[in-house]
């Protein structure tokens, strides 16, 4: 039997997980903390609440996360230039050889992937992929707006 385009996505995804553990546990850091150094593009200045965002964690979870960062020497917490309330983000020079090490383990992973693939076929995947994600998107999207709906109508019946 054929198997489905849902066990293909989950054997895909259970693959890049496996890779992904691996490159953390090479760096010796936790799956937040790479979502964290993997979200500040290199001179990057982020607010904790935007790198929370980004990291898809309240601002409390994100909090935890970055103190431990700035803890480990991987980020630098500066006062904001325009608001001394408030503190920016950066790489330190330590979170920037983390973040090239990360790079370079995921760039292995890549060629590793390209090496048994022609060029025509790559594309062919970027394209399938494109496509899954641009419909997994407008799923979740179908699925937020059904949601709201939803919400709408029950606090209509009260």
């Amino acid at each position: 039997m054929e198997e489905s385009l849902f066990d293909l996505i989950m054997e895909l995804t259970r693959s890049c997980i496996a890779d992904e553990e691996k490159i953390r546990t090479l760096c010796n850091i936790s799956l937040a903390e790479y979502k964290g150094i993997s979200e500040i593009e290199g001179e990057e200045k982020i607010s904790c609440n935007d790198l929370s965002k980004k990291m898809g964690l309240s601002p409390s979870r994100g909090s935890r996360i970055i103190d431990g960062l700035v803890r480990k020497g991987y980020l630098l917490r500066r006062a904001h230039p325009g608001d001394r309330r408030s503190f920016v983000l950066s790489l330190s020079p330590q979170g920037t050889e983390l973040k090239k090490r990360i790079e370079e383990e995921k760039n292995n992973c890549e060629d590793r992937i390209r090496e048994n693939l022609s060029s025509n076929e790559i594309e062919l995947i970027k394209e399938g992929l494109e496509l899954v994600i641009k419909v997994f998107q407008q799923n979740n999207n179908c699925q937020a707006r059904a949601k709201r709906k939803e919400k709408i109508n029950n606090h209509g019946q009260r």
